[in-house]
């Protein structure tokens, strides 16, 4: 005979739950208010992928290089990166972290409200370096182009918690801008954005890898985010 645990055992566990939903909430709320506030982050983000787009798209000559979706990936990359850097920065200029670390608040749970924080900002600079994309290089994509946006959002996921967790460990430091792009660049091209460009690349000519690329993608955001989650949770 199978016993079933208490009701009071349920409820507050549920409750718990609960109250961990909201506290992760309430930081991505913190993290989107904030840059909304003053968009520092997001415009310098926006223009800069712009320049990069418009530099390959009049400097690569060879149609061969810039018919598929490596150029669109390595955009995101870069502008990412430096957004994620750009809001860690500020984080640990006015000392909110700290505040935030005296806050009864789990780490992974701090890890898991900026992170999906970034998320989100990362979605927004992807969607106009997709539309920039589209426009500037003639929808490569052709009737796929919706599917390829969807991709391009999946990615973001990979890129937001790796992104996060450098610039966690490296803002502090000395020049940790950098840092952060040097620890998470390597990463993530061998990882996410390969995984992004062979399935964007498949719909651009029509091959099978699409499901097996985009599997990988979705295994790589998991082990990313509750990697990343773990090792913040350990780390202190």
């Amino acid at each position: 005979m199978i016993r079933r645990p208490p009701r009071s055992t349920l409820s507050s566990s549920s409750a718990a739950s609960d109250v961990y939903k909201r506290q992760i909430l309430v930081l991505l709320k913190k993290e989107l208010r904030v840059e909304f506030r003053t968009l520092q982050g997001i415009v310098p983000a926006a223009l800069l992928s712009f320049m990069i787009l418009m530099s390959l798209k009049f400097s690569v000559m060879e149609s061969v290089v810039i018919e598929k979706s490596g150029i669109l990936w390595v955009s995101i990359l870069i502008t990412g990166l430096g957004l994620i850097t750009h809001t860690a920065t500020r984080e640990i200029e006015r000392r909110t972290i700290e505040t935030l670390k005296l806050v009864p608040i789990s780490r992974y749970q701090l890890f898991l409200g900026t992170t999906f924080g970034s998320m989100i900002l990362l979605w927004i600079l992807s969607s106009i370096v997709f539309l920039l994309f589209i426009v500037l290089f003639e929808n490569v994509f052709g009737d796929e182009w919706l599917l390829a946006y969807v991709v391009v959002l999946v990615g973001g996921i990979g890129i937001a918690a790796v992104g996060n967790l450098a610039a966690s460990s490296m803002t502090p430091m000395y020049g940790g801008w950098m840092l952060t792009s040097l620890f998470s660049i390597p990463i993530l091209l061998f990882t996410v954005i390969e995984a992004g460009i062979k399935c964007t690349d498949s719909l651009i000519t029509d091959s099978s890898d699409f499901q097996i690329a985009l599997t990988l993608l979705f295994l790589y955001n998991l082990v990313f985010v509750t990697g990343g989650a773990w090792l913040s949770e350990i780390s202190e």
